[in-house]
């Protein structure tokens, strides 16, 4: 692996040299159809949609708009059209940190508390390179502000900035593995305002947009003043097997992580800056940076750069970044070896798994024909599901779940307890991969006595990470008082209350909700919240429960003790 992506950057660096003078051609009828058949679904006056562009040798050789921009004006969607690309915007925050770093005026290694000094000493070093490639080991401010049960409206750079800087440990040590963070990219928007001295908006505005004559993007940050011609985002709702479509949006303000409105033909100008750059002091070694395969720290690739995530698909390198925000979704994916780029932003959230869409979209470009690429399935013996079912639970985190079940005679896999169930294949013995586009793959292992206990999941865009089974626990209601109580987080500044209700323990929201728990061996239990949490209880030498620990998505270990 590490072989094969030092390989493939390295070819597509010298490739990167070579000017292309070849007119690009037209994409065939065939090609075009096969595209528009991914987004027909919402090729309608009746629904939102999406704008797609395709990217070869520097020309735009299809582009076409598919729904409405607002669908009760019965504004039809059109390739001009501005829309909030959400995660997108980091290879633009981590872009502006590489221009300072050309320029002189800051250190990719330095502590980043040399610029933000509220930031805490948390016992190791954080440095601006952790912040890029999001092996930091912050908790996630973003999330801080949710766990105090505070809405989207807080979310401010201002406000992440302050609840990053109460935590009282770091989830991991710094650089030795990859956890996605999008605050940390709001601390680096921050950083560019304190070592230039100008505005994040401004300094993007002066350095990378209007060199490149961007003139419809910038970094709004909200929704306040929105560009003229902005599609309206769509949330969905589903009921009775229908979907329903209701105008939604980011209601925060903030840069860095998010924050950037942007065009189709502004993009494509930006692409072209990826073969000849015109930024800072317009060197290839600018751009290197962008998708340079960089170490963890016991040598492992991490496959995100500066902004990008980097690998390769079907043998073919590649670069990706999506983004996701309500109303929103955006990606950009770009094959540099062959000089071609797909880009699709939708103002709709259901537009799902839109990165293999359009990876799989790029290779049937690449090789001038349709392929399907279906798993091979495999006969499956139906009598073994009863093995692999089960809950799995990342060691390292607390937090990475696969919930496997079965139902029909055939296997799902979920994120979460009430998550999206999706159909898995059995490719090979113990190998199975979700149906259709191939984003996920998970490897059952065996102990030496052939019981399976873990599962190797295999991310198209992320390193390979284990699971560990884990086993549920039954409770009855006399058993489960022990863990009644108030719990007090320091870092929260904020007190959660565990009750029950019918038979289950659960968290109490504002007298009015109860969200129950799945207890698992070893004092764990399972919530599902916006997502995947787990809670570790802590007892005394006498059996009294003390406190647990809080985890879920880049937030590790926070602690709770029990106040009662």
């Amino acid at each position: 692996m590490k072989s094969l992506l030092h390989f493939t950057f390295y070819a597509s660096l010298l490739l990167l040299m070579i000017p292309s003078r070849v007119a690009a051609q037209a994409l065939s009828p065939l090609l075009q159809s096969s595209l528009d058949s991914v987004f027909k679904t919402w090729d309608t006056a009746k629904t939102p949609g999406a704008v797609v562009a395709v990217i070869k040798d520097g020309q735009i050789v299809y582009q076409r708009a598919y729904g409405m921009a607002h669908v009760a004006h019965q504004e039809k969607l059109t390739v001009n059209h501005a829309f909030w690309v959400a995660s997108m915007s980091k290879q633009f925050t981590a872009m502006s940190i590489a221009l300072l770093a050309e320029a002189g005026k800051l250190r990719l290694n330095d502590d980043i508390r040399k610029y933000l000094p509220q930031l805490p000493d948390l016992g190791d070093t954080v440095r601006i390179h952790h912040l890029i490639h999001h092996t930091s080991g912050l908790r996630d401010g973003f999330t801080l502000i949710g766990l105090r049960f505070k809405g989207e409206k807080h979310y401010t750079n201002a406000k992440v900035v302050a609840a990053m800087a109460q935590q009282k440990r770091l989830n991991f040590k710094p650089g030795t593995r990859y956890e996605y963070l999008d605050s940390g990219y709001v601390l680096l928007a921050e950083i560019v305002e304190k070592v230039s001295g100008l505005p994040f908006a401004a300094f993007t505005e002066a350095t990378i947009f209007r060199p490149l004559g961007m003139t419809h993007t910038q970094f709004a940050g909200n929704f306040k003043n929105p560009a003229a011609l902005i599609a309206t985002g769509y949330g969905v709702q589903y009921k009775n097997n229908q979907v329903k479509y209701r105008p939604q949006r980011f209601k925060g303000n903030s840069v860095g992580s998010t924050g950037l409105i942007t065009t189709i033909a502004d993009l494509a100008k930006w692409d072209a800056n990826f073969y000849q750059n015109q930024l800072g002091k317009k060197s290839l070694e600018l751009i290197k940076q962008l998708i340079a395969p960089t170490p963890l720290n016991n040598g492992t690739l991490n496959k995100y750069g500066f902004g990008l995530e980097i690998g390769y698909y079907q043998n073919y390198f590649a670069t990706t970044h999506s983004g996701a925000d309500p109303g929103y979704k955006a990606e950009m994916v770009r094959f540099p070896d062959q000089r071609l780029t797909l880009i699709c932003l939708a103002n709709t959230e259901n537009v799902y798994s839109l990165t293999p869409k359009l990876l799989h979209l790029g290779t049937n470009i690449i090789q001038k024909k349709i392929t399907t690429e279906q798993p091979k399935k495999i006969p499956e013996d139906q009598s073994n599901y009863s093995a692999l079912t089960g809950y799995y639970l990342n060691p390292v985190n607390n937090y990475e779940l696969s919930v496997i079940s079965e139902a029909k005679g055939e296997l799902f896999a979920a994120t979460s307890l009430n998550g999206y169930k999706f159909s898995l294949v059995k490719t090979a013995p113990l190998h199975y991969q979700n149906q259709g586009l191939k984003e996920n793959e998970w490897q059952f292992l065996k102990t030496e006595d052939g019981e399976v206990n873990q599962i190797q999941l295999k991310s198209l865009r992320e390193n390979d990470y284990f699971l560990k089974k884990v086993r549920p626990q039954s409770f009855t209601p006399d058993q489960l008082k022990k863990y009644i109580g108030c719990y007090y987080s320091p870092e929260l500044d904020k007190t959660y209350r565990l009750g029950i209700k019918k038979g289950k323990l659960g968290l109490k929201l504002f007298g009015l909700f109860h969200i129950p728990f799945q207890p698992l061996e070893g004092n764990r239990f399972l919530m599902d919240f916006i997502g995947n949490n787990s809670i570790i209880f802590q007892s005394d030498a006498t059996g009294r429960i003390t406190g647990f620990s809080f985890n879920r998505r880049a937030i590790t270990n926070l602690a709770f003790t029990r106040k009662n």
